[in-house]
């Protein structure tokens, strides 16, 4: 009778310490914390140094041609920039949405007024080849090897998205996954007025 109710409480002792450390597990890896130090909105980003992406359409689509480029240096009145890691599956689940719209800015009539690219925390060259070959993103990604930008703009959670103008001021800022596109599109054509 001992042994029985002994196995029986060591049983459920295993249980809730798995279930424990799943739960601890799941809420630190699942969604966005809020940090204190992340961008918000009328904040001015530091001026960062951004690594021009390597396809010349991309270069040529936010209107630079140098291999480093600061905001200022895009051609649009507004960005819409995602912080993302090339392993992150909310970033993959977001991908399909932000591609479509890519799709919808560069067909409308935001196309001249609002660029649009990521920021891959982390990433190397060939990481970000990768991703652009896959099909995921449709949009200029540029590399963060060092994690340079990340850091500067308080180390986010990925995905991480920003509208911001050409001098850095944050219109907009949001952590996790975008799903609402049609009120996110609304949003950055009023933005960009």
């Amino acid at each position: 009778m001992f042994k029985e109710g002994y196995m029986k409480n060591r049983l459920v002792g295993r249980h809730l310490s798995f279930v424990l450390m799943m739960f601890l597990s799941f809420a630190v890896l699942a969604g966005p914390a809020m940090c204190e130090d992340l961008p918000k909105e009328n904040e001015t980003l530091p001026d960062m140094d951004l690594i021009a992406p390597a396809a010349e359409s991309d270069r040529q689509y936010l209107g630079i041609s140098e291999s480093a480029f600061k905001l200022r240096h895009v051609k649009a009145d507004v960005m819409v920039v995602e912080v993302l890691g090339v392993y992150c599956p909310y970033c993959y689940e977001q991908a399909p949405l932000f591609r479509n719209l890519f799709n919808r800015l560069q067909d409308g009539k935001l196309k001249d007024k609002v660029k649009m690219f990521g920021v891959a925390a982390g990433a190397t060259a060939m990481e970000v080849e990768y991703l652009r070959e896959q099909g995921q993103y449709n949009y200029p990604i540029v590399e963060d090897p060092q994690y340079s930008v990340h850091k500067l703009l308080g180390e986010p959670k990925t995905p991480f998205t920003m509208i911001v103008d050409k001098e850095g001021k944050v219109l907009f800022a949001h952590q996790g996954i975008i799903r609402d596109i049609d009120s996110f599109y609304s949003r950055i054509g009023e933005l960009a007025e």
